[in-house]
């Protein structure tokens, strides 16, 4: 059985990876946030302001953090990082209440397992947290990723 293309949604996004986390966390006025989301735990190597264009990947199934990764690569993206998310997250709060948006591209290590960010919808608040990097993602989630230069 063949597996579907993804479906892509490009959107517009500003991300300044010199502010710090936290007043990225601010700026997105998230009803909740994982308390281990902090500068201290996840930094970037990336510099400056940019205009990016930031794409939704759907892959309208079950799949693990490997595979997605895997086929991000194969469509010549690299993951999104949490910088990335949370100015998507700022800057498009309404895509979170339709459907999770993930970002790969980040991994933490805070409960002795991997762990990377993701915004949600819970019971009408928009939510930053933290998933297994080891549990599967299912058919409705997206992965935040951006092309390769």
């Amino acid at each position: 059985m063949a597996v579907a293309e993804p479906k892509m949604e490009k959107l517009a996004v500003t991300v300044n990876y010199g502010l710090i986390v936290e007043e990225l966390v601010e700026a997105g006025s998230y009803g909740t946030v994982n308390s281990n989301i902090t500068s201290q735990n996840f930094t970037t190597a990336r510099t400056g302001e940019h205009q990016l264009e930031a794409v939704l990947v759907h892959f309208d199934r079950t799949i693990s953090s490997e595979d997605a990764l895997a086929e991000l690569d194969w469509l010549g993206l690299r993951a999104g990082e949490l910088h990335e998310l949370l100015a998507l997250g700022a800057q498009h709060p309404d895509k979170q209440k339709k459907f999770p948006v993930v970002a790969l591209g980040s991994e933490r290590d805070p409960y002795g397992d991997r762990y990377v960010p993701y915004l949600d919808d819970w019971d009408g608040k928009r939510g930053l947290d933290l998933y297994g990097f080891d549990d599967d993602w299912d058919e409705n989630d997206r992965f935040l990723a951006f092309f390769r230069k």
